[in-house]
């Protein structure tokens, strides 16, 4: 039994780092699911996936381990940077939204969702998702320095455009000829 107890302990330990996404807020666990649970397996795989950018790849597994826990914000924040990263931004944003119905203070789904408010060229959102990063993280998160750090990134690729400058127009006399009396 002792042995039993050691391999778990061995096993958690080993398997722990596999379920964060080391950039951001994806580093969040398996949300009380166990390895007796039917989409612990599905949701370890997809994990393993996401972390070797293989993320079409991991969207099936996510959607066994949906289908195990409809109500998880973590496997639908994972669904969501999935889609974000093959370039489904209207799913992404669906699954993102589902999250925060469920956890509306999931500081990983604040991140990405603004990571997508990025790369659909709205920055306007993006920064009201950090805004709700600051609020959530007053002493600072790896969230909020990533969604920062972001829009600092995405701000020096797209600057403004430049307000055009009002030159004034020179005022120019008119002149009125003289009406001519020609009879003829």
């Amino acid at each position: 039994m002792r042995k039993v107890a050691i391999l778990a302990a061995a096993f958690s330990a080993l398997t722990l780092p596999v379920f964060g996404m080391g950039s951001g807020g994806g580093g969040y666990g398996m949300g009380g699911m166990s390895n007796s649970d039917p989409g612990f397996e599905a949701y370890s795989q997809a994990v393993r996936l996401i972390k070797r950018e293989q993320f079409g790849e991991a969207i099936p597994y996510l959607d066994v381990a949906l289908q195990a826990h409809p109500r998880s914000a973590n496997i639908l924040n994972y669904e969501g940077y999935a889609h974000r990263m093959i370039g489904d931004y209207n799913a992404s944003l669906d699954y993102y939204n589902r999250a925060l119905a469920i956890d509306p203070d999931h500081k990983g789904v604040h991140e990405y969702l603004g990571e997508l408010y990025l790369q659909t060229q709205q920055l306007d959102k993006a920064q009201a998702e950090l805004a709700t990063l600051t609020k959530l993280c007053p002493n600072g998160c790896e969230e909020k320095d990533t969604l920062t750090a972001s829009i600092a990134k995405y701000q020096a690729s797209n600057p403004a455009p430049a307000q055009p400058v009002a030159t004034p127009v020179p005022s120019v006399p008119v002149v009125v000829p003289p009406a001519s009396n020609s009879a003829g």
